[in-house]
Parts: C-alpha cells; sequence; structure tokens
C-alpha cells in the first residue's frame, strides 16, 4: 500500500528517470465498404450540391465509402441481417476528411447541423460514424420520417416510424448508437483515435506483433454548469460567458493533450429540461446540476476524450435530461459510459473496455450491493473477450473524508480480483490514497477538478493521475509505476499543475 506523499516521490522519480517503452507506428486502416458489402448502394451525398449546404464538397464524382475496420465489420453484420428481410442498405456518407469538415463550417458554422472542426475531430472524421438508410431489392428508398439532412423536429422522431425504428434497432444491436435528432446517423460504440492518415487495406483483420504504448490520464469530479438556484455573481456560467470554453482546461490542457485517453467523472447534465426529480430526503445537500449542451466544448478544448455518468447527479433532471447528456457527448465525439453503459474505447489499435458503477444509487436511495457485484462480473467477463484493459470507475466513499471505507477498499479490490486492470474512485470531493493491489492500482478518490458546484472550496488540492501500459501482439504486457500531477485550484473553477 502506498501512502499519496510516499506514492508521488515514487511517481515523480519514474517520471524523470525510467526508460520509455517503445512506441509502434500507428497506421489506421480503413476499409471500401463495397469490398465487404457487395450489395451496399452509395449515394455519396456531398460528391453533388445535393445536400443541405449546397456545395459539391467532395472533389471525386464517385467517392467511395471509407470506414474504420471495425466499424466496417459492424456494419456488414447489419447489412446480412436487413438482408435476410428483403432490404439493402444505402450509404449518404461515412468516413469525411477534416479538410471536407471545415469546408462544412465554413459554409455552416452552426453546431446544430455540423460539428465544429476547430474543436476536434467528429465521428464521421475519425472513420466510425455512417449516414445509412434502408432500400428494396429494386433500389427504391423504404419511407422514413424525413429525407436525409433534414434538420426538423420530424427527424427526430424514429420511433414513431416502423422502418426507421427498424433500422435504428438492427444498427444498435450490432454495435452502432444512435443520434436522437438524426434518425440516419449512427456512431460505431468502439472509439477510435483520429487518423493523421488514410490507409486503405483488405478486410482481414492485422496482426499485433508490436509493442504499443497507451498512456492514460484521470481526473475527478468536472461538473459543467451549475445548480441554477445560484446564479451568484462568479458562478460558472458567468465565467464561461466571460472567458469561453477554453479557459476551464487551459492550466492543463498541454498535460492532458499528450496522453491517450483522458477519463473524467462528469458529475451533472447537459440538457435545457427543467423537470426534477424529488430529492427532498437529501435535506439541505440536495443540489441540481445541469450545464448547457454545448459545454462539451469545455471537454474537448480539454482534450477529454471519455466521461464517467454512473455517479448521483447524471439523474438530477430525470430520464430527459441523462438522454439528452448522451446524446450531446455523441454527437460531440465524447465517449461516455456508467451503470448499464459498458463501453469500449479503441486507441493506437488496442481496445480499452470502460464500466461505471456508482455505490449510491441514482438519487443517493443505496443500492443492492449483491446485485451490483453482479452486474459487474457479468460487464468485465463481457469486456475480457473483446478489450486488452479494464478500466472500473466508481462512485463510492463519504464526501469530504480523506479516509477511505472498508467498503471502498472490499469493492476496489473485488473489482481487480474479477479481472480489472485499473480502478478510479470519485465522489468524497476530496483526495485519498491509492493503493497496488495484485499488481493493479487502485485510485480511491481524484478529487475536484473543474466542479462547476463552488467556486471558491475549502479542499483545493487535485490531481492528475497517469499510467502507461505496454501491449504486445494485443495483450497487456505491462504497466508502468503511476505518475500523479498535483494541481490546485488557484483560480475559479481551473485546475493548474502546483509544481
Amino acid at each position: 500500500m502506498f501512502y499519496r506523499f510516499l506514492a508521488f516521490l515514487i511517481a515523480l522519480s519514474c517520471f524523470w528517470g525510467s526508460s520509455s517503452v517503445v512506441m509502434a507506428a500507428d497506421t489506421p486502416d480503413f476499409v471500401d465498404i463495397q469490398q465487404i458489402i457487395p450489395s451496399v448502394v452509395l449515394d455519396i451525398k456531398y460528391a453533388t450540391t445535393d445536400n443541405f449546404t449546397h456545395t459539391k464538397l467532395y472533389d471525386s464524382p464517385n467517392p467511395k465509402a471509407l470506414l474504420r475496420r471495425g466499424t466496417a465489420n459492424k456494419l456488414k453484420k447489419v447489412a446480412d441481417e436487413v438482408e435476410k428481410q428483403g432490404y439493402y442498405l444505402k450509404i449518404w456518407d461515412a468516413y469525411r476528411s477534416p479538410e471536407v469538415q471545415f469546408k462544412m463550417w465554413k459554409i455552416v458554422p452552426d453546431t446544430r447541423f455540423v460539428a465544429n472542426p476547430n474543436k476536434g475531430y467528429s465521428n464521421h472524421s475519425r472513420g466510425s460514424a455512417v449516414d445509412v438508410t434502408l432500400i428494396d431489392l429494386q433500389g427504391k428508398e423504404i419511407p422514413m420520417p424525413t429525407g436525409y439532412d433534414d434538420f426538423t423536429q420530424e427527424a427526430a422522431r424514429a420511433k414513431d416510424n416502423v422502418n426507421a425504428k427498424y433500422l435504428q434497432t438492427v444498427m444498435i444491436n450490432n454495435g452502432f448508437k444512435s443520434l436522437a435528432t438524426e434518425w440516419w446517423h449512427f456512431d460505431d460504440k468502439d472509439s477510435y483515435q483520429p487518423a493523421d492518415s488514410v490507409q486503405v487495406s483488405s478486410p482481414q483483420v492485422l496482426d499485433h506483433d508490436e509493442i504499443t504504448s497507451i498512456t492514460l490520464s484521470a481526473v475527478g469530479d468536472v461538473t459543467l454548469g451549475q445548480d441554477e438556484r445560484f446564479s451568484y455573481a462568479g458562478s460558472f456560467n458567468q465565467y464561461h460567458t466571460l472567458h469561453g470554453s477554453d479557459y476551464f482546461f487551459s492550466g492543463v490542457k498541454k498535460i492532458l493533450s499528450e496522453d491517450d485517453l483522458t477519463i473524467a467523472n462528469l458529475e451533472g447534465t447537459l440538457t435545457r429540461v427543467s423537470e426534477k426529480p424529488d430529492k427532498s430526503a437529501q435535506g439541505n445537500q440536495a443540489f441540481f446540476f445541469k450545464g448547457n449542451p454545448y459545454y462539451t466544448e469545455i471537454l474537448k478544448d480539454g482534450s477529454v476524450e471519455a466521461v464517467n455518468l454512473a455517479n448521483n447527479h447524471s439523474m438530477d433532471f430525470q430520464a430527459k435530461g441523462l438522454t439528452d447528456t448522451l446524446d450531446t457527448l455523441d454527437h460531440a465525439g465524447i465517449t461516455s459510459f456508467g451503470d448499464d453503459k459498458i463501453t469500449t474505447y479503441e486507441v493506437k489499435g488496442v481496445k480499452i473496455g470502460l464500466i461505471g458503477v456508482n455505490t449510491l444509487g441514482p438519487l443517493e436511495e443505496g443500492v443492492n450491493l449483491d446485485n451490483l457485484k453482479s452486474d459487474l462480473d457479468k460487464n468485465i467477463k463481457v469486456l475480457k473477450e473483446t478489450t486488452s484493459l479494464i478500466v472500473v470507475s466508481f462512485h463510492w466513499g463519504t464526501e469530504k473524508k480523506m479516509t477511505i471505507t472498508q467498503a471502498q477498499r472490499d469493492l476496489g479490490r473485488y473489482a481487480v480480483d474479477l479481472g480489472a486492470d485499473l480502478v478510479l474512485g470519485h465522489h468524497p470531493h476530496v483526495l485519498q490514497m491509492y493503493e497496488i493491489y495484485q499488481g493493479k492500482c487502485i485510485v480511491y478518490s481524484l478529487g475536484n477538478f473543474v466542479f462547476g458546484g463552488h467556486s471558491n472550496p475549502s479542499y483545493t488540492n487535485s490531481e492528475i493521475f497517469q499510467q502507461t501500459f505496454a501491449f504486445e501482439k494485443g495483450k497487456l504486457s505491462k504497466a508502468n509505476t503511476p505518475v500523479t500531477v498535483p494541481c490546485r485550484l488557484l483560480s475559479s473553477f481551473k485546475p493548474e499543475p502546483s509544481n
């Protein structure tokens, strides 16, 4: 067991003195969809003027539809399934180069319709999103709620159209996520790093013969917004108005942008709804955190790629607030996970499994611990079959207490015994120790980071936890000694390195 001060000294020496693992060249490969789905019909709208920009954005009059290999294989399963029902797939768009995304943004600089490329890569530009519909065996489009790129409310009513609902069900069952506002748009549930270049390969699976290193960073509680009852001068929303999205992570952005994956606990909602659940049982300690959906730009500016939603504030505005949060994160290309949603994030060809567990209950009503353990066991077993690294993020412990509870210790070790490679903790809002158990790190509490709930907390210490993992032939071969970067909340809502 390593106490924080000792752990920091050891980690610091490793950070400056240890030799690094050799990194393999990252050559993301793409697949021409027509190579593996001969029946697919291409109608690439942005190669014509028949699109919402009324501009030809692709140079080639007959462009190919490219997707990342993993995404393409999932779409092949969809094609096989719908063909049994008498349908083929028609693709309107797949991989979209960053250059085209910038062209699109210049024409229509509105995040309601176009992902802002200045804030990072969209899933289209990662090659893991596809715009698709169904056609019959004669090539006629099956009736859907709207046509392509129709941004009216009708496009969000997939559940009211039997054909759109069927397409959505098949896509989701084969590993895709739907977008609530665009019935035709689907994202791969697995996440991919942006590709600096496109290498079109055969659809065969490539071998991982080389050693690859992945550096993972984790930060604590991030609340983008505030409880609207406390709209005081100097509150989070006012700071955003005055300083913009890039203010909040500006002190740590360089550190987080140099890793391969940053994980945060997103404690709150991104929604415009106002209906709240009953939290009267919590008395004066009941808070309802909400931020503007466009606050996803704060995460992208801060180089945060994944967020845990298994906590006691994700349901602050009931199920609709949570759904809005999931949708806006998906649309921004930010991976989310937690509770029933287990997620796979892929970087450098390595798949990382992400699990979030809330031990408090959505409204702090408590949980059945036996059921929680059973679900955790099941989810880790699922990810063991498909991933090379498993991270479990727990919402647990006692607020404002630096001492870990026995329940935290037991549950963290239980997760490692089941197969977790890294355990992250949050909820106490203060830093707690970490320990090495069975060669795996359990971080009991990462404290506050960008916490919109309080502009001047009494406890200002925070940190960035980092660990580098080596993989050989797709298997985890080494976990380096963790590194902690001490931070302080020296300005409102803005963590900065303290050394």
